[in-house]
């Protein structure tokens, strides 16, 4: 086994002697500090059984939130008027001019991005929306927003049984350099939902990715789709599983159905709730899936002070994914997993699969 300390945009080079048979893990740790209350994480991330070669390790991407490369104006909107679109942002609102919105926000793209958002009038039937092709940072449009198009086009989409159900859909343009995921709209139903009517403005996107989780007190299912159309029904994927042994030392699961990769998580957290761990396992899906790792997260935790005081960590969650995207075998799954590219779908393709919380 080697090791050693990873720095952005350097290589590191990890050696091992052994046998051309034996198989390897590979496994690194982020760490997170946020000021704004105090506390520390840390993700030792473990991808199992994987090829010698070379890795691309994707860094984590900043959530940019200053606010201030992009501002809509928008009068007579009635009041209170507010976004449907989930786009992110902040606004200030008001009864004058018929009712005001004042949304500033960021784009996705620099110097120049395409920028999508909708609005709610409540005096209105329809949400109106705004979209722009290169818009520059720091560009400002003063609006009535009366004059922006409708949304009347309505998607419906029916789901099987559920008592929890949640969605999201974006939209994107071919060729955009950028890759924008235009968020369209999202939902949240903690009772659960048999169907949807979602407002989608045609004539906008090319493609979209639907995004849905749903399920009961047990089992969470989920699937992530890229299609031309949005889909009127959903099905619950063929995958399930049992935890005959909880503990990271002894660990066993069997499962049922076709799957390509586990997702195997325990966590904890200090008794102060100021630092928290977890160690996020990834394998192969096969009938039976058994691996000892306590031994490994407790090496690893003694590079770190702040670890010293976790013992076992107990189970959080367990998941299992099938992929019909840019491939569905294990090792490029793991590879693109690693290099930040497995939520890449091609048009026409997707993954889904089935999770539960233990925590």
């Amino acid at each position: 086994m080697d090791s050693g300390e990873l720095q952005a945009g350097q290589s590191l080079t990890l050696y091992t002697v052994g046998d051309p048979s034996d198989v390897y893990d590979l496994s690194y740790v982020y760490n997170s500090y946020y000021d704004f209350n105090d506390e520390e994480t840390y993700t030792i991330n473990t991808y199992s059984n994987i090829d010698a070669g070379e890795y691309n390790i994707c860094p984590r991407l900043a959530f940019e939130s200053t606010n201030d490369e992009i501002y809509l104006n928008l009068t007579k909107i009635g009041y209170p008027g507010e976004v449907t679109s989930s786009t992110a942002g902040v606004g200030t609102i008001g009864p004058e001019n018929g009712g005001y919105y004042n949304y500033r926000g960021n784009l996705i793209g620099s110097p120049t991005s395409d920028f999508y958002i909708s609005f709610n009038n409540p005096n209105e039937q329809f949400d109106r929306y705004f979209w722009r092709k290169d818009v520059t940072e720091g560009s400002v449009f003063n609006i009535d927003y009366t004059t922006l198009p409708e949304i009347q086009n309505t998607v419906n989409v029916q789901s099987p049984s559920n008592t929890i159900f949640g969605y999201g859909v974006e939209g994107l343009i071919n060729g955009d350099i950028n890759n924008i995921h235009h968020s369209i709209r999202e939902g949240n139903y903690p009772n659960g939902v048999s169907s949807l009517s979602i407002p989608v403005p045609t004539n906008v996107f090319d493609s979209f990715y639907f995004r849905l989780g749903f399920g009961n007190n047990s089992f969470q299912f989920f699937r992530v789709q890229h299609s031309a159309i949005i889909p009127a029904s959903v099905a619950s994927p063929n995958l399930s599983f049992i935890v005959n042994n909880q503990s990271p030392a002894n660990f066993n699961m069997t499962t049922n159905g076709e799957g390509t990769t586990y997702d195997v998580i325990f966590r904890g957290s200090n008794a102060n709730e100021t630092v928290f761990v977890a160690h996020r396992i990834y394998g192969e899906v096969v009938p039976e899936i058994a691996f000892s790792k306590e031994n490994l997260r407790m090496n690893i935790q003694q590079t770190y002070p702040d670890l010293t005081g976790f013992e076992t960590l107990p189970l959080g969650s367990v998941s299992l994914t099938y992929y019909n995207t840019l491939s569905n075998s294990y090792k490029d799954i793991l590879k693109n997993r690693i290099e930040g590219k497995v939520n890449i779908i091609p048009l026409n393709m997707y993954y889904e699969g089935v999770s539960k919380q233990f925590d």
